[in-house]
């Protein structure tokens, strides 16, 4: 198995987050040079996911306010699309993929081959597969699921209905990462190195065995982690608090 087990990975991640509290605690960062390098690097990882080339320090100063190319402000659009408290829905599906194609959102209404996996859902089916699926996710048993699972789980229906003509990778994949942030994750940041073993994972959770996807999320999720440990360190010190003037002493 690639990377740590779920065993180690948790704590890891546990010591980290105290690790990073310690630095804003003593540290002047901006919560937006904090979160900047994280949303870089999941937009530039995504579209490198779907075969866009981008790169993360050029998306990171488009996200500065520098000009960025046409695929990254669609990407920074889509992500921008849907509150971050609002539900998984119909409607923040559509509201993604409209943001990354340019259009208003649209299901997808002719068939998709699919030369891996399950056939893809017949488009008289997909708005009805969907909503069992976004149903599910909200009931009770699947808020006792982790973060992970629940990520997991929309990704491989998502990617396994194909409900859109274009978008589908990068639309699943910000639906899982919602849905990880409001379970109380690190968004997850997935690279373009990460395809082979994405694939594979997706294989395997279509065959009803979500483990692999579930701990390459996890692991995406602590990369965030580490951008934002990486971005406190970057800053200085906070200035120590001035001691009271001798005439502001007490007697």
């Amino acid at each position: 198995m690639d990377g740590p087990s779920p065993l180690t990975l948790q704590p890891a991640l546990s010591a980290k987050e105290k690790r990073l509290a310690a630095l804003l605690a003593e540290r002047s960062v901006a919560e937006a040079d904090l979160w900047r390098p994280v949303r870089a690097a999941q937009i530039a990882g995504s579209l490198a996911l779907s075969g866009i080339e981008a790169d993360a320090l050029a998306v990171e100063a488009g996200l500065r306010g520098e000009p960025m190319a046409g695929p990254v402000k669609a990407a920074l659009g889509a992500y921008d699309a849907v509150p971050p408290a609002a539900p998984l829905s119909l409607k923040a599906l559509l509201a993604w993929q409209g943001a990354f194609t340019g259009g208003l959102g649209a299901l997808r209404q002719t068939p998709c081959a699919r030369s891996e996996g399950p056939p893809s859902s017949p488009p008289e089916w997909i708005e009805a597969r969907l909503q069992v699926l976004l149903e599910w996710l909200a009931a009770g048993s699947a808020q006792e699921l982790t973060p992970g699972q629940r990520g997991a789980l929309a990704l491989a229906r998502l990617v396994e209905i194909a409900p859109f003509e274009k978008g589908n990778g990068r639309v699943a994949r910000l639906a899982s990462s919602h849905l990880m942030v409001q379970g109380g994750a690190r968004p997850p940041v997935l690279l373009g190195s990460d395809g082979p073993r994405m694939r594979a994972a997706l294989q395997a959770a279509f065959r009803i065995d979500t483990a692999p996807l579930v701990l390459l999320l996890r692991e995406a999720s602590e990369r965030a982690l580490d951008l934002m440990l990486a971005a406190a360190r970057s800053e200085p010190t906070r200035e120590p608090r001035p001691g009271p003037k001798p005439e502001d002493a007490a007697c």
